[in-house]
């Protein structure tokens, strides 16, 4: 009787020391895994019809709802990332907010393009290339602008 409840006993410690060290195996992932986690980058677009075509938005041009606006990782070839449907798209106050993953909070190069809605030509540069450390030295959330001339 006595050794069988050693065994029992032994089996049960056992049992018990490794449930513990899957347990801790798993929290330790995690934890490691989350100090190297992605850092965010925000930022916003915003659309407006530009009216005298200057590229700059002058009083009483109003915003441009529904446009595409696409984010690429250009370093990752990874398209339409971070935090923003794939492609975001304008509200009615011609605005997107996205928040953009980087990961292990490297160095990345972005892309911020418009697909050009029908009846539009754009009057600012239909793509933006944008550093994520630009984000880090600004303190900010940046907005990049994009400008469309009706064409009739």
């Amino acid at each position: 009787m006595s050794r069988l409840l050693e065994f029992f006993l032994g089996s049960i410690l056992i049992t018990v020391f490794t449930v513990a060290f899957l347990f801790f195996s798993a929290v330790h992932y995690i934890l490691r895994a989350g100090s190297i986690a992605d850092c965010t980058g925000q930022g916003s677009a915003r659309a407006w019809i530009d009216s005298n075509a200057d590229g700059r938005i002058n009083p009483g041009e109003p915003p441009l709802s529904d446009v595409r606006i696409h984010v690429d990782n250009v370093q990752n070839q990874l398209a339409d990332v971070g935090g923003i449907s794939s492609p975001a798209i304008t509200g009615q106050d011609g605005q997107v907010q996205f928040n953009l993953s980087i990961p292990g909070c490297s160095n990345t190069l972005f892309e911020i393009y418009v697909d050009i809605p029908e009846g539009y030509s754009i009057t600012t540069r239909p793509r933006i290339e944008i550093n994520s450390d630009i984000w880090e030295s600004q303190g900010t959330k940046p907005v990049y602008y994009f400008g469309f001339k009706s064409d009739s």
